[in-house]
């Protein structure tokens, strides 16, 4: 480079501080644009409740838009190191919380913050965006900013399924009042202890009486049980149930749903809530019938998944009461075969008439279905 040259570049010294204030204030005025775009969204959002995140519905717009909603959120706050931790400081979740999901908690925290933020009535998802906008997590708000947008067009209009007051002339908030998902550990659960099915731990038994006028009123019980590698399929059907509009009072038992009061008396709880479910559904894998081949004990700590644990000791109930209470009729038990299932498993259920009939996951909505029609109308 000559010398006129570096007396050219140093002519433009001045220039060149200008050009770069110049594109500062761009950057400044394109990141108040965001921050305006954000706040216009807030504003569409601040009437919606967290829980809309998790309605489920594959055959309506808004149930697809829902969803979306959720999984890009979930994504973007799960796809940062310790984001989601970030997320619940700022949504006010409190330290032992936070440390039993980070060490006792196996599922999504991301998810798990979600749920536990929306138990408050005034979880808006607009203090969600508030919370990312003071933490300049400017990458997820943009990831969700079109996914909101759709969800809050949706709910412009009154819809039966939710309910939203206005009364006052000020929009309310519209919240989802059925098949919210609380599915969260007992720990973590604030409606854990106002369940009234908690209130008298010491009389678990219904009376009779109380089990008939449960089959009257339309109550149904399904008691999944499963293995490790069952467990994606039970949670499928606790979400496949959650959409079942023409059954919205059904009740899915797992064992480590009732963690508290298994714990007490494990033989005693499984044996009178299999004698009080209208259906058992065994959730048939392999680990599932390499279990029930076992006779070794297993030995149960404080952190081990209940119904992982009682698969043999169910399964024995199963064989006993389809040979002594229905006469080899299999009457209680509704078996289902997870979508994936191995060649070997379907070879080997054949050899369990005590197991049958049963369904694949896939058909799970339209079998299940029939069944509880044929039992309420038996009733």
């Amino acid at each position: 480079m000559g010398v006129m040259d570096s007396i050219a570049d140093f002519e433009n010294a001045d220039t060149i501080s200008i050009d770069t204030l110049a594109l500062e204030e761009i950057v400044q005025e394109e990141r108040a644009r965001e921050i305006s775009e954000l706040n216009r969204l807030s504003d569409k959002v601040c009437f919606l409740h967290t829980n809309l995140l998790y309605y489920r519905n594959a055959k309506s717009k808004m149930g697809s838009t829902c969803y979306e909603a959720w999984r890009t959120l979930v994504k973007k706050v799960g796809g940062s190191p310790n984001l989601w931790k970030d997320l619940g400081y700022a949504l006010s979740i409190n330290q032992g919380d936070l440390d039993y999901i980070a060490n006792s908690v196996k599922d999504d925290p991301a998810d798990i913050i979600l749920k536990v933020y929306m138990q408050n009535e005034s979880a808006t998802i607009d203090k969600i965006l508030d919370a990312l906008i003071k933490m300049n997590r400017y990458d997820v708000l943009k990831a969700v900013h079109d996914p909101l947008s759709s969800m809050a067009q949706c709910f412009n209009k009154d819809d039966s399924g939710y309910q939203s007051n206005s009364d006052t002339g000020k929009r309310e908030i519209i919240s989802l009042t059925k098949n919210v998902p609380n599915d969260l550990p007992p720990a973590l659960n604030k409606k854990y202890a106002k369940n009234p099915d908690r209130q008298k731990p010491s009389s678990l038994r219904p009376s009779m009486k109380t089990e008939e006028n449960s089959k009257r009123s339309g109550n149904p019980t399904l008691f999944l049980t499963y293995t490790e590698d069952g467990l994606d399929t039970a949670i499928n059907i606790q979400r496949y149930v959650n959409n079942w509009e023409d059954f919205p009072n059904i009740t899915i038992l797992t064992l480590n749903s009732k963690r508290e009061e298994v714990v007490q008396n494990p033989e005693k709880f499984i044996r009178e809530y299999f004698e009080k479910a209208n259906f058992v559904v065994p959730i048939i894998t392999t680990g599932y019938l390499n279990r029930i081949k076992s006779y070794s004990p297993q030995e149960l700590t404080a952190n081990d998944n209940l119904d992982f644990k009682y698969v043999n000791f169910i399964y024995n109930l199963i064989v006993n009461y389809y040979i002594h209470a229905s006469g080899c009729l299999n009457e209680k038990v509704r078996s289902v075969l997870p979508q994936n299932a191995n060649v070997d498993v379907l070879r080997d259920i054949s050899m369990y008439p005590d197991l049958l009939p049963w369904t694949y996951e896939t058909n799970f909505d339209e079998h299940f279905k029939a069944f509880l029609k044929n039992l309420l109308h038996e009733n």
